[in-house]
């Protein structure tokens, strides 16, 4: 059985507020999951386009953390 018709048996033995927790509890999971995305691709769009596309091996090893 797998999750889905898990949860919907489970639903099935539920009162209607247990259920409208269920619904809360997927709704917030939801927006979280939407919330992280959009903070992916803000941190995405921040950085994007700041590289020159060159590329000096050199120029790492002349760090001072390296010293």
């Amino acid at each position: 059985m797998g999750a889905t018709d898990r949860i919907t048996e489970l639903i099935k033995t539920m009162q209607e507020r247990e259920i409208g927790e269920v619904l809360d509890f997927a709704e917030f999971l939801i927006a979280k999951r939407d919330r992280e995305q959009a903070d992916a691709w803000a941190t995405f769009d921040k950085h994007a386009g700041t590289w020159s596309g060159k590329f000096n091996r050199e120029d790492c090893y002349d760090r001072k953390v390296l010293r």
